[in-house]
């Protein structure tokens, strides 16, 4: 059986002109990536490893992603759409949970966290028209969103946690003179919630004088105006510190479940010194 070329030759002729340049692009910049692992090594920061890896994989998923935003731009389905953010939302809580694998229950909180203040904000700005029902706003928009939502319950977790260990006796003291598992851990989720909000909030600052941010340079990118790109930037901007806000208050309640058993009492084991 002779293997048919043409069909390999047809594969390649097929592929739109713009994927082709992008991945001649690809290509070249991976001489950058060469440089990065030669200085890793140089320097002896040891994450060179982690970063060829984190690229092979990184670029088979979101080229994988970008086959399937394809055929659901085509689709044009709202519903189908938001199903496909909250796949990206729970993989968001995966990763979560990875992260902070030596803290117990960390996905069955971070899933809802990170997924229901996401919906709950692009739905309402579908509602009352800020963001058009189509596949080209809702995912990256949307992704945009449950990634900040994301740091925000690892924050907020990592700061829950840290603190019932550290803080053991003085939050066992105000417990015993009647204070609620909320009265008492209420600090440490509002200072958790104030420091996933700096890294934004210095963006935000910036905007348009010391950096272009993600969005706004994609959308210039892509072809739109630059004053168009630039009010979708701030839209964002607002979106984001609602769902951060929204994910922050979730996480605080529903992680105190695993910090506070129904007695009120500590599970959580005291900090070595």
């Amino acid at each position: 059986m002779q293997f048919d070329f043409n069909l390999i030759l047809d594969f390649l002729n097929s592929i739109p002109p713009e994927i082709v340049d992008a991945g001649r692009r690809y290509l070249i910049a991976l001489v950058l990536l060469a440089a990065l692992v030669i200085i890793s090594k140089w320097q002896g920061l040891g994450i060179h490893d982690k970063l060829l890896i984190g690229t092979v994989r990184g670029t088979i998923q979101i080229i994988l992603m970008g086959f399937i935003l394809l055929e659901l731009f085509a689709l044009q389905n709202l519903w189908l759409i938001l199903g496909v953010l909250t796949l990206m939302c729970i993989a968001a809580g995966h990763t979560a949970s990875t992260n902070l694998d030596d803290v117990p229950g960390v996905f069955k909180v971070a899933v809802p966290s990170i997924t229901i203040p996401t919906l709950l904000v692009m739905l309402i700005s579908i509602a009352i028209g800020v963001i058009q029902p189509i596949g080209e706003f809702v995912i990256p928009m949307g992704g945009m969103l449950g990634g900040n939502a994301m740091g925000t319950t690892s924050l907020v977790i990592e700061r829950m946690w840290s603190n019932a260990q550290k803080e053991r006796n003085l939050l066992e003291t105000a417990l015993s003179l009647g204070a609620s598992p909320k009265q008492a851990i209420d600090a440490t989720v509002t200072e958790a919630i104030r420091a996933s909000f700096l890294p934004n909030l210095n963006r935000y600052a910036a905007l348009g004088l010391a950096s272009i941010p993600g969005l706004m340079s994609g959308m210039i990118a892509g072809g739109m105006n630059p004053v168009a790109a630039a009010f979708y930037q701030v839209i964002i901007f607002i979106m984001i510190f609602l769902c951060l806000v929204i994910c922050g208050v979730f996480v605080g309640r529903l992680f105190m479940n695993q910090i506070f058993n129904e007695r009120y009492q500590i599970e959580v084991l005291a900090a070595r010194e």
